[in-house]
């Protein structure tokens, strides 16, 4: 029975895949050319389909169809539609024979024999068993009215090659020259987060396939005038974005879709299908915030450590928010793979990031936290909610509510968790720097580092509730200002958190310039500072005993504070206390000033407090109680968190020791040439070493050392960006283009105040860093970099967040800073001259 729309009240199977696909297409509003189905129940026996003849009602049918349709002088086409065709895994794609421009009824009814005949073809026949899909066909065969072509195409709306796009290939006339790979096509790839065509080829096109008058189609030359020109119209790109995007979303998944643009420009969708080819994952790895804690190219023993350490917190974090064992082992894929190497540099890997978010409630709005707090510049969507019908939100409600409670009960602990977290910690610090490591043995070095892990690294709770408490409330407060009437409450905040003396990366700066205060009195000493010989520690401890002894206690407690100080092949100064004096010389290559009461940011903190007070003063009482709540928890879990963060330094320093213990053993025993060389080992590679040291199977890994130092070398050399997702579409062409003003660059402004005068441009620790009077441009920050904020001008990074760390400490400095410029320690010297505008983000060379 011939079966045409509007859609029956339910499709019968038998009427085949496109035929279905073109009823959910009719079903969904998209412009679809007439057309008419004839279920598979219609056609006889496979050895008799050629013979095939309509039985006389359908041939009725079809004749008034036709007539309805403008018959002949408008011409169909006759597709199959078999009943696996068009399927999630099988689509059959030009495997039965199709028949275009028919301009008679024998023709088509020849066709239609013809058409259900070709599912028994050998091409068809071999598909179905490459598949394992039964050979009895069952086709189904649609007659569609059939639209005059000047453009015709296919959409992908998930290009399989790079998902993040949707690709579009068009060619003049008909489209199957196209699909039959007969004519190079035109090909446009939009952004699927955009809806912009990012890349494009416009090839030369000089031949079409057009109807020829007495049937068929035939080749033709394209009109010289449009040879050079793209068949598709900005308009109606945006036209098939937007349908693409839209089927997509509406059948679930990602579509093949074929259509033709008619004379008068309108757009007609002639099929959708299921895209069958596999659909790689997008992984993205960004580094925008985790880059001021792994400066540029690290090694092999600091990616596997803090890959561990990662996961070994995740793992904690899991167990706080109450989920079983079995979820949390069913995690583990994820948990291992937080952390990713990129060309030698140290990424998260943002899809592990957001799965693990889908164990909380409220998805999007912690991924917009956690987000805001990574600093990351563009979201990630390839990872989403998961939509959980009426009836699983039920079940998982008691649950999740519990998971919620656990979390408010250990906020409310925090200001006493805290404190004993520190006290814990200091106990295992203490008598972890009382062990002669040098003369530990190998198995006594693997048994320090089970405790370690145990005790302070196993036992990370306490921060990881603080973080949670600093991503949630920071959310908050957030979106409560904004409602406030604060346009921009990351600006605001820069300034309302300002001023805050009491934080612990602001102390190891304060207690430089106490020293610098203490030793600039004294001419030889000063002078034997400033001129920094090899062994100016020794000549300290000779001519200055209580002066030295000052300085091993600031080492003490917080040596391991450095520029890149959670990479542990960096030379913090308690491996080499000259990294001490260069931070001190800058202190006195002027005269230091006296010590202050007040801090530079206080100003801008009360500024922002007056600004606060006025806008709330129209508000409830409730309201302005609840934010100003807010905001002082907010300041408090801060100040927690850079505390707490000053002791991860320091357990890291602890892991350092270690391995540097550990690579002397390597050494003496031989399977290293250098201790030094341990870093280029990675964990479960030490451990092995160690174990099997002065037994028959020790492995000697200098060749295995020299190999990675020089790929890691290479890896220095190249130009990685923040953002990296694999597989990466091609760049477009214009995206290196350079601003219209070379002399002048942007970024985000995150403290407000004008600089002038020399720039240093630092990337590496082992880089000059004298920085006194002088605007530094770097590549990323971290807290180690606190001692020479205070002597610069100006700070300038070319990757950053607002509420990174650095960027925590130089509000607290005063100093004018502008975070997020691309490209400027490729396009700035060390040397030249800039004006920068901390508000405007604007830097003038």
């Amino acid at each position: 029975m011939l079966l045409a729309p509007p859609n029956p009240a339910r499709l019968p199977a038998s009427i085949g895949g496109k035929a279905a696909g073109l009823y959910r297409l009719h079903a969904v509003g998209v412009r679809v050319p007439d057309f008419a189905v004839l279920p598979a129940d219609t056609f006889t026996p496979a050895d008799q389909l050629l013979q095939f003849r309509l039985s006389d009602t359908d041939r009725t049918a079809l004749v008034a169809l036709l007539e309805q349709w403008n018959f002949p002088q408008e011409p169909v086409v006759v597709r199959s539609s078999g009943a696996d065709e068009d399927g999630q895994h099988a689509a059959f794609a030009g495997l039965m024979d199709s028949f275009l421009n028919l301009t008679t009824l024998e023709a088509v009814e020849a066709a239609i024999a013809r058409c259900a005949a070709s599912a028994y073809s050998d091409r068809a026949l071999a598909y179905r068993r490459q598949k394992g899909l039964p050979l009895r066909a069952r086709p189904a065969v649609i007659v569609q009215r059939q639209v005059a072509a000047t453009a015709s195409g296919v959409l992908f709306s998930t290009f399989p090659e790079y998902p993040q796009e949707l690709a579009v290939h068009a060619v003049w006339g008909f489209g199957e020259g196209l699909v039959g790979g007969a004519l190079q096509p035109d090909e446009f790839y939009f952004s699927k987060q955009t809806g912009r065509v990012q890349r494009q080829q416009l090839a030369p096109q000089q031949e079409q396939l057009v109807a020829r008058p007495a049937g068929g189609l035939g080749l033709q030359p394209v009109p010289a005038a449009q040879q050079a020109q793209p068949c598709l119209a900005p308009a109606q790109l945006a036209e098939l974005f937007a349908v693409g995007q839209r089927l997509e979303q509406a059948f679930g998944g990602p579509q093949d879709v074929e259509f033709v643009v008619d004379e008068h420009q309108q757009l007609w969708v002639v099929q959708a299908r299921p895209i069958t080819q596999p659909i790689p994952e997008v992984v993205v790895y960004d580094n925008s915030n985790i880059q001021e804690s792994y400066c540029g190219v690290t090694t092999p023993l600091t990616f596997s450590f803090a890959q561990r350490a990662y996961a070994t917190v995740y793992r904690q974090t899991m167990r706080v928010l109450g989920l079983p064992a079995a979820e949390i082992a069913a995690h583990e894929p994820v948990v291992a793979q937080l952390l990713g190497l990129v060309k030698g540099r140290i990424y998260y890997h943002i899809n592990h990031w957001y799965r693990g978010l889908q164990l909380l409630p409220s998805f999007r709005q912690n991924k917009a936290d956690m987000e805001r707090m990574m600093g990351l510049e563009e979201p990630v969507d390839f990872v989403t909610d998961q939509h959980k019908t009426l009836g699983a939100k039920l079940r998982l409600l008691p649950g999740l509510a519990l998971n919620l409670l656990r979390l408010l009960r250990a906020f409310a602990r925090l200001n006493t968790q805290v404190p004993a977290f520190h006290q814990h910690f200091e106990e295992h610090y203490r008598r972890f720097y009382a062990l002669p490591l040098a003369e530990l043995s190998p198995a006594e070095l693997l048994n320090e580092r089970a405790r370690l892990d145990e005790h302070l690294l196993g036992s990370w709770t306490t921060p990881i509730i603080n973080d949670f408490f600093v991503m949630m409330t920071n959310g908050r407060v957030g979106r409560g200002l904004q409602r406030a009437g604060i346009a921009a409450p990351d600006e605001f905040l820069s300034r309302f958190l300002a001023g805050d003396d009491q934080l612990a990366s602001t102390q190891p700066t304060h207690q430089l310039q106490a020293l610098a205060r203490l030793a600039a009195p004294h001419p030889v000493l000063r002078q034997l500072l400033l001129e920094l010989p090899p062994n100016v520690h020794q000549q300290v401890e000779q001519l200055a005993p209580e002066f030295h002894a000052a300085v091993v206690g600031f080492i003490g407690q917080y040596g391991d504070r450095t520029v890149g100080e959670l990479k542990l092949e960096t030379l913090t100064m308690r491996v080499e206390p000259a990294v001490f004096y260069k931070y001190l010389r800058n202190f006195l290559l002027t005269e230091p000033g006296p010590a202050t009461a007040a801090s530079p940011g206080a100003p801008l903190h009360e500024q922002a407090r007056r600004q606060l007070t006025e806008l709330l003063a129209r508000r409830p009482f409730w309201t302005r109680r609840r934010l100003e709540r807010q905001l002082r928890q907010l300041r408090q879990a801060i100040r927690y968190r850079e505390a707490l963060r000053l002791e991860r330094t320091r357990l890291f320093g602890m892991y350092r020791a270690l391995y540097l213990a550990s690579g002397e053993q390597l050494r003496a025993a031989g399977p290293l040439a250098e201790a030094r060389d341990v870093f280029w080992l990675t964990e479960p590679e030490i451990t092995a070493a160690l174990t099997s040291l002065g037994g028959p199977s020790t492995t000697d890994f200098r060749d295995r050392v020299r190999q990675r130092r020089q790929e890691f070398a290479g890896y220095a050399l190249a130009d990685v960006p923040s953002r990296v997702s694999v597989p990466s579409p091609p760049l477009a062409p214009e995206a290196a283009a350079a601003p219209d003003d070379p002399h002048l660059l942007r970024g985000t402004g995150c403290y407000p105040g004008a600089a002038e005068g020399e720039i240093i441009v630092i990337t590496d620790p082992a880089d000059d860093l004298n920085v006194s009077g002088k605007i530094v441009c770097a590549l990323r920050t971290d807290p180690g970099w606190a001692a020479l904020f205070p002597m610069c001008r100006g700070v300038i990074i070319e990757k950053g967040s607002s509420l990174s760390h650095s960027v925590i400490l130089l509000r607290e400095l005063g100093i004018p800073t502008i975070i997020n410029v691309p490209g400027l320690t490729k396009r700035l010297q060390t040397g030249q001259h800039v004006r920068l505008n901390g508000e405007t983000g604007e830097i003038h060379l």
